[in-house]
């Protein structure tokens, strides 16, 4: 890359990727928020419906949304990636019972999001571009930089929230847009 002295520092770049991956995790929790806005009309009944999606009813997709992004985003403060049999296990970062409701998510969920933007924020250059190791069932080694896993997160939660769109439509419920640029559009105000 080239700047208008056709030279780039490292440093530039450097901040470029966590300007942008601050920016990504701005827009989640963002989303998240809106998202959980969204809900708060809806009944019990209407949450906890089972409308045949990856995660069965609405409340059931904030919670796998919720504990994933709770699950990366300690992963990266310890700096440590379990084996990769239990990366997708959902018992292995889940509440016990009783879950959250959707109350206790739109409580929660903020200081959760505070601590990932935290942690982005401090990060070293070196570190965000660090690798964070697992074990393979076959043995062999799973290397992913923490900045690819902070992008992944943020995709993750974009998938189910999308998701959930398509619920509050199948109960007739009012959608909010979740459109990146609505983020950035919101910040203009």
């Amino acid at each position: 890359m080239l700047d208008a002295g056709n030279e780039v520092k490292e440093s530039d770049t450097n901040s470029t990727l966590k300007q942008t991956l601050l920016a990504d995790v701005d827009y989640s929790a963002w989303a998240n928020g809106v998202l959980l806005s969204a809900c708060a009309d809806l009944t019990e009944e209407q949450l906890d419906k089972d409308l045949g999606a990856s995660h069965e009813s609405i409340l059931r997709t904030l919670r796998h949304i919720y504990y994933a992004e709770r699950a990366w985003q300690r992963r990266l403060a310890a700096g440590v990636l379990p084996p990769m049999v239990e990366v997708g296990d959902q018992r292995t970062f889940q509440d016990p019972d009783p879950e959250p409701g959707l109350v206790e998510l739109q409580r929660d969920w903020p200081r959760m999001h505070r601590e990932l933007h935290a942690w982005v924020d401090n990060a070293t250059e070196p570190l965000l571009n660090g690798e964070l190791t697992s074990l393979m069932p076959d043995g062999s080694r799973f290397a992913v930089k923490s900045w690819e896993i902070v992008v992944h997160s943020v995709n993750h939660s974009t998938l189910h929230r999308g998701q959930i769109i398509s619920m509050l439509r199948m109960l007739g419920a009012q959608s909010p847009n979740l459109d990146q640029f609505s983020f950035y559009l919101s910040r203009a105000k």
